[in-house]
């Protein structure tokens, strides 16, 4: 018998495929970086000071503040808590298994492979103690901390929602603001540079403190959307045309038409990815401000292979991480023509799109493995 406090699933249609399509495609040009080929340089920020991982962030954060609210509004505070609750559980068992693994698989052969070797540096320098603060999410190899972001984030998820219902949104963001502007100037970049240096702690290098204020301006967006759908459109028009001229002003500085780096001073405070400097925050904004004002309405075929992938972003994320993995070792040890750089990372997004469509059809597993998951699901959801 189902639990009649468990929220009600949203009715498939209410679904905005759109939203999908767009973190479908950050997932691929996420991928395409990760994989060092002649397309990397092209594909890490092709849209301005702006990179896969900003808007895969942001959306995600629209996502819960829109559903997690809708949630609370219906069932109230406690079943949007567990729901919550429960979304991080399953990001933050998926992170552990992944890194676990490929630590495990690595760490036989990272002294004889030079890739993975650099690659798990700090991990097969203290293998057992980078083992035991895996799960406490302080030993974070590289590729392996946007999930721990997104943990960390769900957690707060919650008191954000509470405080800014109480309080209001203004005050909310202008903490955010205030807590982004510290990091900006990185406080404890020195304690946590000396632990690093004494210890096998690696933290992620997306700033925890700067990155809150992107999770929170989209939980902003989600649940106003959410909340007064019409109040929000009024303003479209008015603020498509600021956000363009910041757009070309990003894409052509970006791409060194309008401005080079030498140009300016401390150049890389202002656009730095891992802080969320000052101008790439501006740039994040605007296309978040422009898409919003323009709302453009592709045909459902345009956008249905990233979709698929967007519908199923977590399970996609953990897949290509030690696929990429694979790959940049490959790509690093072997001298492959570029032509087979290409190809092998267009091997690793075409393995994306092929376990995303297994998903999907509810084929993911064998039989045996499929029971075992789906009983495990139904244990773990919240009561």
């Amino acid at each position: 018998m189902s639990d009649p406090r468990a929220p009600a699933p949203l009715p498939k249609s209410s679904r905005d495929t759109r939203i999908d399509a767009l973190r479908g495609l950050f997932l691929v040009i996420m991928a395409a970086v990760h994989v060092p080929t002649p397309l990397s340089r092209w594909l890490h920020e092709p849209f301005g000071y702006v990179s896969a991982a900003e808007g895969f962030v942001f959306l995600g954060a629209c996502l819960a503040g829109f559903v997690y609210s809708k949630v609370r509004r219906r069932h109230g505070a406690a079943v949007m808590n567990a729901a919550l609750f429960a979304r991080m559980r399953k990001i933050y068992f998926v992170h552990l298994g992944v890194l676990v693994a490929t630590a495990l698989i690595v760490w036989p052969l990272g002294g004889r492979v030079t890739p993975l070797g650099n690659h798990f540096h700090d991990f097969l320098q203290h293998p057992w103690a980078s083992l035991a603060l895996m799960p406490l999410l302080l030993h974070q190899p590289p590729l392996f901390d946007i999930l721990p972001l997104y943990i960390i984030f769900f957690a707060l998820t919650p008191a954000v929602l509470r405080v800014a219902e109480r309080r209001g949104w203004a005050i909310v963001l202008g903490l955010s603001a205030a807590v982004w502007l510290v990091a900006q100037f990185q406080p404890f970049a020195h304690l946590t540079a000396d632990l690093s240096h004494r210890s096998p702690l690696r933290l992620s290098a997306f700033n925890l403190l700067a990155w809150q204020a992107l999770w929170i301006g989209g939980l902003a967006t989600g649940e106003t959307l959410m909340r007064e759908p019409l109040a929000m459109r009024k303003h479209r028009r008015w603020l498509m045309a600021p956000a363009l001229l910041v757009i070309a002003a990003g894409l052509l500085c970006r791409h060194g038409i309008l401005l080079r780096p030498t140009m300016v001073p401390h150049f890389q405070f202002w656009v730095d990815k891992w802080r969320l400097g000052p101008l790439r925050a501006l740039d994040v904004a605007a296309w978040a401000l422009f898409l919003w004002s323009w709302s453009p309405q592709p045909p459902r075929a345009l956008t249905a292979p990233t979709a698929l992938l967007g519908r199923h972003s977590l399970a996609v994320f953990a897949l290509h991480i030690p696929l990429a993995i694979v790959a940049s070792t490959a790509i690093q040890l072997h001298r492959f023509s570029a032509g087979a750089q290409v190809a092998i990372g267009a091997a690793v997004i075409g393995a994306m799109f092929a376990f995303a469509a297994r998903i999907d059809s509810g084929r993911w597993l064998p039989r045996a493995p499929r029971l075992w998951w789906n009983a495990a699901r139904a244990r773990l959801a919240p009561r």
